[in-house]
């Protein structure tokens, strides 16, 4: 867990504006569940530039430079020169066997991606990165990441090509989504299920309790 300390850490009076580095449907579909008003910003960090040989150093270094991308850029992203703000980034995927599973590039690599994982249990990651500002400048900062178990049943070729067909898999990492995906392919999860949405509130709610926009 790390920290990051710049002025204070105080909650605001008042709830700041947030900000959803991500164009993920997932994450939209949580944050709206919240009834918290936001806004979506899609930045220009080239994730496939960043990989480390720790899966989940990768995701965490991917977050963190969502978040640091809008931070930096204050009127590139329309963030508020006078008004309070919560910048929210995230980056998710599968781990199995030493190998990693994104977002699929096609249907061919999301078929390749459903081979690989069905039957099998794997670990689906997500790291966060908040940052808490006020007037453009930094107050508090948050990197956390959480790990979950999701098991899944073995497929036929022709439920593949199905799958691929009605669902387009290349917008979630490891080629499925819980709130899309047919509901027998994901048979266990041992763990958070909003964190395989892609928004673990098990480590997003305190934040959000601590500024006040959420009681």
């Amino acid at each position: 867990m790390n920290l990051s300390f710049r002025r204070q850490d105080v909650p605001p009076d008042y709830p700041p504006q947030i900000v959803l580095a991500s164009q993920s449907i997932g994450r939209k579909t949580l944050l709206e569940k919240l009834g918290v008003g936001f806004r979506v910003v899609v930045t220009r960090v080239n994730e496939d530039a960043i990989v480390d040989r720790d899966p989940v150093r990768t995701i965490k270094r991917r977050a963190v430079a969502k978040a640091d991308e809008v931070v930096k850029n204050p009127h590139v992203y329309s963030i508020s020169e006078t008004g309070k703000v919560l910048v929210i980034a995230a980056d998710s995927m599968a781990i199995l066997g030493g190998k990693t599973y994104g977002k699929a590039r096609d249907r061919e690599d999301a078929k390749g991606i459903v081979r690989a994982l069905m039957g099998k249990t794997h670990v689906f990651a997500t790291a966060i990165c908040a940052v808490y500002l006020d007037k453009q400048s930094e107050i508090k900062r948050w990197e956390k990441d959480a790990k979950t178990k999701v098991s899944l049943r073995k497929m036929t070729a022709a439920e593949i090509d199905l799958y691929v067909v009605r669902f387009d898999f290349t917008r979630y990492a490891a080629g499925y989504a819980f709130h899309e995906a047919p509901w027998d392919y994901v048979t266990k999860i041992d763990g958070s299920y909003t964190n395989v949405v892609g928004l673990p509130f098990e480590h997003l709610l305190p934040i959000l309790r601590t500024l006040k926009i959420i009681a």
